[in-house]
C-alpha cells in the first residue's frame, strides 16, 4: 500500500444522522462469523467445556497424579471458568457503547476505517472462524474493535483481556459483560487452569458465532511499535482448525494508529523504568478530566484476510495427536511451527497496514531538527513533511493526509504540550516539568535512579519517539546500508553480509521476517541507488538531506545496542536487571540520545545479542536471568556497529535551540 489512504469516520454520523441515544438502542441483528446448527449462549459455553471429554479426561489424569478427589478438582475448573469466560449482554453493549461515545467526543476524536476492507470481510462472513488480531499500542484498542463491529452490524468479538481488569471495581464486569474473557499472564504451575482456558479458547472458536479477538504482542508496546510476537493465544485459537473440528480459520490482521496515545506520558516514565500504576476504577475516574483536550484521530486499517488453510498450503505429516479423538488433540511440533511462522506473518502484515499521519512526520522533521541543533520556521516544516510524504511512499507507506498545512495547524493542537510553535514562527519540542521522584518510587524503579535533570530532558523527547516508531520498518533498511556503505565497502557481498548481522542484532527492536530478508534487502539497495542514497560501486551519494533522516532514524538503536555490547564487555557476566541499571547509569554520563535510557530498547538489544552468539543466556530456578559473553562473537559485534554509528555528539539538554524550556512548572511520581 503506498496510495493515499481513503478512510471513512465512522464517528461523524452520530453527530447528524442518528445521535448518540437512537443509534445505540437501534434494532441490531449482527452477521455472524459461523453458521451453526446450534448457536449457543456464553454461559452455554461455559457448560460445553465443564462437560467435554478433554476436561474429564483432564481431571482423571489430575486425579491420579496428586491424588485429590474428582469432585474437587471439577469443582476447581468451575470455578475457573467464572474467572475467564465472558457474559455478554446486549444491554449493557447498548449503554457502553453510549458512555465510550460521549467519551470520543469529549476528547474530540475521530475514527477513521478503511470502509470497504471491512465490507468485503463482512459479505465473506459465515464459512468459517474469524480471529481479529489487533496492533496493541493503547487500551483503547478494547473498545475500538468493539465498536468498529457494533457500527458495521457484524457479531460482537470474544475479546481476550489481561487480568489487571479483573479486580477493576464495575470495570472488569462490563468488560466481560462487553465480550471479554480473561487470562492470566503465566500458565506455569497451574496445569488444571491451563487446561481449562485452552479448552475453553477452542470452544469459543468452534463452537460460537462470533469473531474471537486477542493481541499478538501480549502487552500494550509502549515503544508504539511492532512487537515479536507471543504465540500462546495463537495456538488456542488454531486448534480447531488442526483438529479438523473446523475447515478453515480467517486471520485478520488490524492495524491501528493514534494522532495522540493516552498513554504517552506514563510509556515514556516506564520507558525510563517508573513501574506502571496498577489499574483501579478510582484511578480511571480520576484520570477522567485529562480526557477532556484534543486527541486527534484514530485510524483503523484492516489487512488481507489470510486464510489458514491456504496460507499453510500443505497437509502436514501425520502424528499421534491425529490418532485421539477430536476432544482430546493437542498441537504437534510441526503444527506448531505452522502456528509460529502465521503468527511472525500476521506481524509484519499488521507493519503493512501501518497508517502515516501528519502526526508521525512532524515528530520526524522535529526529531531531525533536535538532533541538527537547528530549529526550523513552520515553512521549511512544511516542506520536509511533503519531501517526507514521497519518501515513504515510494519505501511502500500509507500516508493519511488531505491537506498538509492544515493537519499540521490541527496536530499542534493535538500536540500542544508537546510541541510549539513560537514567537519566531519556529517549531520547538516543549520541555517536560521538574519531576520530583518520591522515595517509594525511587525503591521500586526497574533501572538506574536518574538525576532529575536527565527525566526532565528525557521524556519529551522519548515521547516525541514514540511517534517516530511507527514508521521505523520503512526507514531501517535503506539506514543501515547508507550507514555500511558510508563506513566503506568494497562489494555486494561484504555490504549485504554486514546488513544481515546488524539486522539480526536488531529484530527485537525492528521485527522482520529472516526468511524474506533477502527480498527487503535487495529492494531497500535498489531504492538507495535509484535515490542517490548510495552509488552503484557501494559509496555514499550525494543526496545529504536524506542521509541526515536515515542515519536519525537508526542512531538511537545503534547507541543503546553498542552500549549494552561495552556493558557486557565489561562484565562478562552480569544478572539482566543489572546489566539493564548499568547501560542506563553509562547512557546518562554520555551525551547520547535519550531514548537510549529506553530499558525497552535495552531489553530488545540483549535479546538480539543473545540471538547473535554473543550472549548465552542462563535461567535460574527463581526465574533470574544471566547472561555469559561469548568474547569472540562480543568482540565482532562491538567492532560492526562502532564501525557504523555516526560520531557526532548532540546536545540534548537545555542547550538545545530547538527545545522550549518551560519555567517552574513541577511534578510528582
Amino acid at each position: 500500500m503506498n496510495e493515499i489512504v481513503k478512510f471513512v469516520n465512522i464517528l461523524e454520523p452520530r453527530n447528524s444522522q442518528f445521535g448518540i441515544f437512537k443509534f445505540m438502542t437501534r434494532s441490531w441483528e449482527p452477521t455472524k462469523t459461523l453458521t451453526l446448527d446450534k448457536y449457543y449462549f456464553p454461559q452455554e459455553l461455559k457448560k460445553v467445556v465443564a462437560d467435554s471429554v478433554y476436561i474429564d479426561a483432564f481431571i482423571e489424569k489430575e486425579s491420579i497424579r496428586n491424588g485429590i478427589p474428582k469432585e474437587q478438582l471439577r469443582k476447581e475448573v468451575l470455578d475457573y471458568l467464572e474467572e475467564i469466560a465472558m457474559d455478554k449482554k446486549l444491554h449493557v453493549i447498548r449503554w457502553m457503547g453510549i458512555v465510550f461515545l460521549k467519551i470520543c467526543f469529549m476528547m474530540k476524536i475521530e475514527v477513521f476505517v478503511n470502509e470497504s476492507w471491512v465490507l468485503k470481510l463482512k459479505s465473506s462472513m459465515g464459512k468459517n472462524p474469524v480471529l481479529f488480531l489487533p496492533t496493541h499500542r493503547s487500551y483503547a484498542d478494547f473498545c475500538l474493535m468493539t465498536y468498529l463491529c457494533y457500527h458495521y452490524d457484524i457479531d460482537l468479538p470474544a475479546v481476550a483481556a489481561g487480568m489487571d481488569f479483573y479486580s477493576m471495581a464495575v470495570i472488569g464486569q462490563k468488560m466481560r459483560e462487553t465480550g471479554g474473557f480473561y487470562i492470566r499472564r503465566t500458565l506455569v504451575g497451574a496445569p488444571l487452569y491451563s487446561a481449562t482456558l485452552r479448552h475453553y479458547v477452542r470452544t469459543l472458536v468452534a463452537k460460537y458465532s462470533a469473531p474471537v479477538e486477542f493481541f499478538l504482542e501480549g502487552t500494550r508496546s509502549r515503544s508504539n511499535k511492532s512487537l515479536p510476537p507471543k504465540y500462546g493465544m495463537l495456538s488456542m485459537t488454531l486448534l480447531p482448525y488442526f483438529a479438523s473440528e473446523v475447515t478453515d480459520i480467517t486471520v485478520v490482521p488490524v492495524n491501528i494508529s493514534y494522532d495522540r496515545l493516552m498513554e504517552q506520558g506514563l510509556f515514556a516514565y516506564e520507558h525510563l523504568g517508573v513501574p506502571k500504576p496498577k489499574e483501579t476504577t478510582g484511578g480511571l475516574l480520576k484520570s477522567l478530566h485529562k480526557l477532556n483536550d484534543h486527541y486527534g484521530n484514530i485510524y483503523i486499517n484492516l489487512g488481507d484476510p489470510v486464510s489458514v488453510r491456504e496460507y499453510i498450503g500443505h497437509q502436514l505429516p501425520l502424528s499421534a495427536e491425529m490418532l485421539k479423538p477430536l476432544d482430546l488433540q493437542q498441537l504437534s511440533a510441526d503444527q506448531f511451527k505452522s502456528v509460529q511462522d502465521i503468527a511472525n506473518h500476521m506481524v509484519t502484515m499488521q507493519q503493512n497496514c501501518t497508517v502515516v499521519t501528519v502526526s508521525n512526520l512532524l515528530s520526524i522533521v522535529l526529531m531531525e531538527s533536535l538532533t541538527k541543533n537547528e530549529a526550523l520556521i513552520l515553512d521549511q516544516v512544511l516542506e520536509k513533511i511533503e519531501r517526507l510524504i514521497q519518501i515513504l511512499r515510494a519505501l511502500g507507506a500509507s500516508v493519511f493526509e488531505n491537506n498538509v498545512k492544515s493537519s499540521v495547524e490541527r496536530i499542534l493542537v493535538v500536540h500542544k504540550n508537546l510541541m510549539k510553535v513560537d514567537g519566531k514562527n519556529r517549531l520547538r519540542l516543549v520541555s517536560s516539568a521538574l519531576v520530583n521522584i518520591n522515595s517509594d518510587v525511587q525503591k521500586k524503579m526497574k533501572g538506574h535512579v536518574l538525576k532529575a535533570e536527565t527525566i526532565v530532558n528525557a521524556i519529551p523527547i522519548i515521547q516525541l519517539q514514540l511517534y517516530v516508531n511507527p514508521v521505523l520498518h520503512y526507514l531501517v533498511p535503506p539506514a543501515i546500508i547508507y550507514l555500511i556503505t558510508a563506513r566503506g565497502v568494497t562489494n555486494k557481498e561484504e555490504l549485504s553480509a554486514d546488513y544481515y548481522r546488524l539486522r539480526k542484532l536488531l529484530i527485537h527492536e525492528f521485527f522482520h521476517l529472516e526468511k524474506t530478508e533477502e527480498i527487503t534487502f535487495n529492494s531497500a539497495l535498489q531504492y538507495c541507488v535509484r535515490n542517490d542514497v548510495t552509488s552503484p560501486t557501494y559509496t555514499p551519494g550525494s543526496a545529504h538531506a536524506l542521509h541526515t533522516l536515515l542515519r536519525v532514524a537508526v542512531t538511537p538503536a545503534l547507541r543503546t545496542l553498542l552500549t549494552c555490547a561495552e556493558v557486557m564487555a565489561q562484565c562478562k557476566r552480569c544478572e539482566h536487571k543489572r546489566v539493564l541499571k548499568l547501560v542506563q547509569e553509562r547512557v546518562e554520563n554520555g551525551r547520547y540520545h535519550p531514548y537510549c535510557l529506553s530499558l525497552e530498547a535495552a531489553n530488545n538489544c540483549l535479546q538480539g545479542m543473545t540471538l547473535y552468539g554473543a550472549l548465552v543466556k542462563q535461567r535460574s530456578k527463581q526465574q533470574q536471568v544471566t547472561y555469559d559473553t561469548v568474547p569472540i562473537k562480543l568482540e565482532e559485534c562491538r567492532l560492526l556497529i562502532s564501525s557504523i554509528l555516526p560520531r557526532k555528539d548532540v546536545d540534548f539538554g537545555n542547550n538545545n535551540s530547538v527545545i522550549f524550556k518551560q519555567d517552574d512548572v513541577k511534578a510528582k511520581l
